[in-house]
């Protein structure tokens, strides 16, 4: 580039760089300087893309200038703001999913509790049945007079005392459900001896099966077990436990209940040989309603409550209850109270 009269001249040298990127090229643009024989001088031209073009006549320069938009980076992502909308609606989804998830399980479980609520109201309403008629026609055939024979009426009015007496234990026994279940059961804590405790409750149990053809054994340690416990709550555990040995295992007369002193506790145990328990059901039978295979399979009545208030009254004295048992091997059920030490 020159300026300048014929006696003095002005020349400035320059690269086109050093003046064209300030003067043409902004954000996002690109060009490129071309000379009269094709060649780039300066930037970068490429074939593709519309360019502005500026010809040597038109700028007297000595080249054809071509301006054009800079080519953007072909994006195979996401911009922020779709991100943004795509993790939205990840989260609408999976919460979608997840509350989906829950009300089933949520009306799965009503369902289920309303089902076994309904077994157990059948349930009980056959346990009830079953004494209630014997008791009835019994009370009808006496009242009538139609029993001549005084061996045979006295048959009949001990059969009547001992079907009172199985009417009353299963009013008793929903009677103390309903208040554990309600936390309104209070419990009486006292010095007790195990062993004189499961004595006495075995004793009344066999009175209760005499002519069954049933029996207990006993064994355990001589030496006193203390415990500290409502003694009405252990034995209704107890005879819970002893009522599930005989039920489940008709085809063994015998049921064995042991105590003794493991570590710092008293361990009560009521074992059979009767049909046993699955693996999978060994925690459910501890729930209320709930009745193992076993009792379908054995036919054996109850209501569906029994261990889940043996489990109660153990919790409640600080114990604990374990199970052992293997389907067709039978089952042993164990109560674990903490020992009473004296100093």
């Amino acid at each position: 580039m020159w300026r300048g009269d014929p006696e003095r001249r002005a020349v400035l040298v320059a690269r086109p760089e050093s003046f064209l990127r300030q003067t043409v090229v902004g954000a996002g643009m690109r060009y490129a300087v071309v000379d009269a024989d094709g060649r780039v001088v300066a930037g970068v031209r490429t074939g593709s893309g519309r360019a502005a073009v500026r010809t040597a006549a038109e700028t007297q320069l000595p080249w054809t200038l071509f301006v054009s938009a800079a080519e953007r980076p072909s994006t195979t992502g996401l911009n922020a703001q779709q991100r943004y909308l795509l993790f939205g609606i990840s989260v609408m989804v999976l919460f979608l999913i997840l509350g989906t998830y829950f009300i089933a399980g949520a009306i799965r479980k009503e369902s289920e509790t309303s089902r076994m609520q309904a077994d157990f109201v059948s349930a009980v309403s056959h346990e009830f049945r079953s004494p209630l008629t014997s008791m009835r026609q019994l009370s009808e055939i006496l009242a009538q007079g139609r029993i001549f024979s005084e061996d045979r009426r006295q048959l009949y009015y001990e059969t009547l005392v001992r079907e009172t007496a199985r009417l009353q234990r299963l009013i008793e026994g929903l009677l103390n459900f309903g208040r554990m279940d309600a936390r309104a059961r209070h419990f009486r804590f006292e010095e007790l001896d195990a062993a004189l405790l499961v004595q006495r409750v075995v004793s009344e149990f066999e009175t209760q099966m005499a002519g069954t053809g049933r029996r207990i054994e006993l064994s355990g340690t001589e030496s006193r077990c203390l415990i500290d416990a409502d003694a009405e709550a252990i034995s209704v555990a107890l005879r819970n436990l002893l009522d599930n040995a005989i039920k489940y295992s008709p085809d063994y007369p015998t049921v064995w209940v042991e105590w003794g002193v493991h570590r710092d506790r008293v361990a009560i145990q009521v074992r059979d040989k009767g049909s046993g328990i699955a693996h999978s059901e060994r925690k459910a039978i501890f729930r209320k309603f709930v009745r193992g295979t076993a009792a379908t399979a054995t036919n054996a009545k109850g209501s569906g409550v029994g261990l889940a208030m043996v489990r109660h009254i153990v919790a409640a004295h600080g114990g604990e209850i374990l199970v052992a048992s293997e389907p067709g091997q039978g089952s042993a059920f164990t109560m674990l109270l903490p020992l009473v030490v004296r100093s």
